[in-house]
């Protein structure tokens, strides 16, 4: 016993401590059980899952009750994680907050400018279109369509053709209209044709959906000026869409470039439909309806086609 106590001395003096015997037996085999458990994780074997799942029920109401008194503490944690965030939310958003009110100024400058020019030139003003909101009832969309259904329709004085948006941009446009519903052919549709202008030089090109997220830029005219990032927006070409609608950016290889949208299409709760009449369709139409005016008084009025005949 005095031989054991000067050893032990001995030990504490020189600041090393013997580990005891069962001690030192234990952590080979916590090693080895560590790297077999280690072992069996990376195997997907359905015995192995049943067990583990087994085991993690059994082990579930003593985690649901070790969880009730770190409650608080994760509820802090995330209280302070959050402030730390709107701490640095607060910081960008007073630079934003600079940045616009530079940017109001200028702009303000630039409308008092061009009202002056407008009313120099007597420019016509582009009409206020009127809308209407409708929410969406119905996803139809698959495999080979991308559409939806709006709980408003020929009663809300919707047409077919006219362009729909939400607060984000661009969505598509009418396709079939009911008494009280109208179907939507959304902008990412495998038959859906854009004519578009991007960037500050306003490059035209048709916005082609495949049924994808990102619809494709066709007709690009070569050696088109546009980079990753410009504003691709509706040109007014054709006078089915109005001019100036936001649609998204450019995205992707500039050899394939494609546009990620603005608008979410597959989260469309309330879009609003805009009155706007192709101008085109309305011009054919007044000369049709010439021509048929035109047609029905000469018919009422045999006299005067036999009386060019007899002068000639």
């Amino acid at each position: 016993m005095r031989r054991i106590g000067r050893h032990q001395a001995l030990f504490a003096r020189s600041g090393h401590v013997a580990a005891p015997r069962p001690v030192r037996l234990i952590l080979p085999f916590l090693i080895f059980l560590s790297v077999g458990l280690l072992l069996l994780s990376r195997l997907n074997h359905s015995a192995l899952n049943d067990v583990r799942w087994r085991l993690a029920e059994w082990m579930s109401p003593a985690l649901e009750a070790a969880m009730v008194p770190l409650g608080p503490l994760r509820r802090v944690g995330q209280q302070i994680a959050l402030q730390v965030d709107l701490s640095s939310e607060l910081q960008r958003l007073k630079a934003d907050n600079e940045k616009l009110s530079s940017w109001e100024w200028r702009a303000r400058t630039l409308e008092r400018k061009l009202a002056d020019l407008e009313a120099l030139t007597q420019v016509v003003r582009e009409p206020q279109l009127q809308f209407v909101t409708g929410r969406v009832i119905a996803d139809s969309s698959g495999a080979f369509v991308r559409t939806v259904i709006i709980d408003a329709g020929r009663d809300q004085n919707v047409r077919t053709g006219y362009p729909v948006i939400n607060a984000d941009g661009l969505v598509g446009r009418v396709v079939e209209v009911g008494a009280d519903s109208a179907r939507i052919l959304l902008a990412s549709d495998l038959n859906s044709r854009i004519p578009v202008a991007i960037g500050r030089k306003e490059v035209r090109a048709i916005l082609s959906g495949d049924n994808g997220p990102a619809p494709r830029l066709l007709f690009l005219p070569p050696a088109a000026d546009i980079a990753v990032g410009d504003d691709v927006s509706t040109s007014g070409t054709g006078g089915l869409f109005p001019r100036g609608l936001r649609i998204g950016k450019v995205v992707g290889d500039l050899a394939a470039p494609r546009v990620s949208l603005r608008a979410d299409l597959d989260r469309l709760e309330y879009i609003s439909i805009l009155f706007h009449d192709d101008p085109m369709q309305q011009l054919m139409g007044e000369i049709g309806g010439a021509r048929s005016r035109g047609r029905a008084s000469n018919e009422t009025n045999p006299g005067l086609i036999s009386g060019a005949r007899e002068k000639r």
